[in-house]
């Protein structure tokens, strides 16, 4: 009887983990949002609108890929990145959180395509999954006198952030599986195993 719920109630966590994890990932960027921009809105108008941030990043989603995709294209992304790139502080987050977006989630640069691999990281036994994004710092490769692997390690179950390791080049297992295959293990906790 006991081996019966057991049963019953894993079945169950385990059809609703997937949407908790969904609702839990849109709560972090509706709460996110909305304690931004909502804030702006309060003292602007004096009152709390529930749901103004979600509502104004979509609204700014579409404008921006409407600008970009039909009215200034390329130019206008240019411009807008090269403003980005002059503001001190502002530069150094935008330049690195538009590199973790190419990295994992476009293709755009060859030299940056993601390459799934396995670490032993926290300690050895113990395997991370990650991407190698670029060689090591040059610095550490003439001080050690060895090769060295920049490696992104995603966190669970948002990958868009994690961490980023330098592991000797010699360490780095490279897996065959898809990046997107990567990530289901990844955001799933390793609930979905490949």
């Amino acid at each position: 009887m006991l081996k019966k719920l057991s049963k019953i109630f894993l079945s169950g966590f385990f059809t609703l983990l997937p949407v908790i994890i969904t609702i839990w990932i849109l709560t972090i960027v509706f709460s996110f949002s909305d304690g931004i921009l909502g804030g702006f809105i309060k003292d602007w108008t004096g009152r709390s609108i529930p749901g103004i941030g979600i509502l104004v990043i979509i609204i700014a989603s579409f404008i921006v890929g409407v600008i970009s995709n039909y009215l200034l294209g390329k130019e206008f992304i240019h411009l807008s990145e090269e403003i980005l790139n002059k503001l001190p502080i502002v530069n150094t987050v935008y330049a690195s959180a538009k590199k973790i977006n190419e990295v994992l989630f476009m293709q755009k640069d060859k030299a940056l395509q993601k390459k799934v691999c396995a670490v032993e990281y926290p300690r050895k036994g113990i395997w991370s999954i990650g991407f190698a994004t670029a060689p090591g710092p040059s610095e550490l490769t003439k001080k050690k006198h060895k090769k060295f692997t920049n490696v992104f390690i995603p966190n669970t179950p948002a990958p868009a952030t994690g961490f980023t390791i330098v592991v000797p080049t010699k360490d780095v297992v490279y897996l065959s599986m898809s990046v997107e295959d990567a990530l289901k293990i990844i955001i799933s906790g390793g609930a979905i195993s490949l």
